[in-house]
């Protein structure tokens, strides 16, 4: 399954390459073929089996090839840009995602509820590693739902030059539907409740809408809490 709107555009691209390998450009057809098949792979949109429990809090963003993974999982406070258009309180946990460029790139919603706010952020393509929320381009959701409010933030990087959002302030959503994605390397920060249990560790590589990152406190079962306490 591929993203809407990619297999039109790639049956016309494989029909030119049949086209130029009949007209003996063998090596022309080659690198078109090439080409083609890694848009193919970067274009993908898996089915995923999100898991039903209560109060969680799945991945948004796939980190599974290569360097692909969860590398920052911390506590941050006000100093951490846009943390005030997420959540009243002055601290929060940030759990970042760095997307190699041959991961899915197809990002899910981490919880169900209400899209209560959107807004993009224009800015440079540095490599979506490092300090470079503040510089890069980027585009913040930000989810209410039963218990609580999750931030996602989507993180241009070197290769990625677009950010696309699927869903529109006002709008409900399930949780691991998809909501946007971002084309080629790139980042998705998570920001969620400071008092949520944290699931994953540092290097873990999350499959979007079905890796549980976290849970809300209120679901908590007393050993869910012993092992957030001994993470956090």
């Amino acid at each position: 399954m591929l993203v809407k709107g990619v297999p039109k555009k790639l049956g016309i691209v494989l029909t030119f390459s049949i086209f130029i390998f009949l007209l003996g450009y063998y090596i022309i057809t080659f690198l078109i073929l090439s080409i083609l098949a890694f848009v193919i792979q970067f274009f993908r949109n898996p089915q995923r089996k999100t898991p039903d429990s209560e109060g969680i809090i799945v991945a948004a963003a796939d980190g599974r090839i290569l360097s692909g993974k969860i590398d920052k999982i911390e506590v941050v406070d006000s100093s951490y840009p846009l943390l005030d258009k997420i959540t009243d309180d002055n601290e929060a946990i940030l759990v970042s995602t760095f997307m190699s460029p041959f991961d899915v790139h197809v990002n899910r919603a981490p919880i169900s509820g209400e899209i209560i706010h959107a807004s993009y952020y224009p800015g440079k393509f540095k490599i979506a590693k490092g300090k470079i929320l503040t510089e890069n381009e980027k585009n913040l959701m930000v989810i209410e739902g039963k218990y609580g409010r999750v931030g996602i933030i989507q993180i241009a990087g070197f290769i990625a030059r677009r950010i696309i959002q699927y869903v529109k302030v006002g709008e409900r959503v399930k949780i691991g539907t998809r909501i946007g994605m971002i084309r080629f390397g790139s980042r998705v920060d998570l920001i969620i409740p400071k008092d949520c249990d944290i699931l994953v560790d540092i290097g873990s590589k999350p499959k979007a809408g079905e890796t549980i990152i976290a849970r809300f406190p209120t679901t908590q079962t007393e050993e869910e809490r012993f092992i957030g306490d001994e993470r956090i």
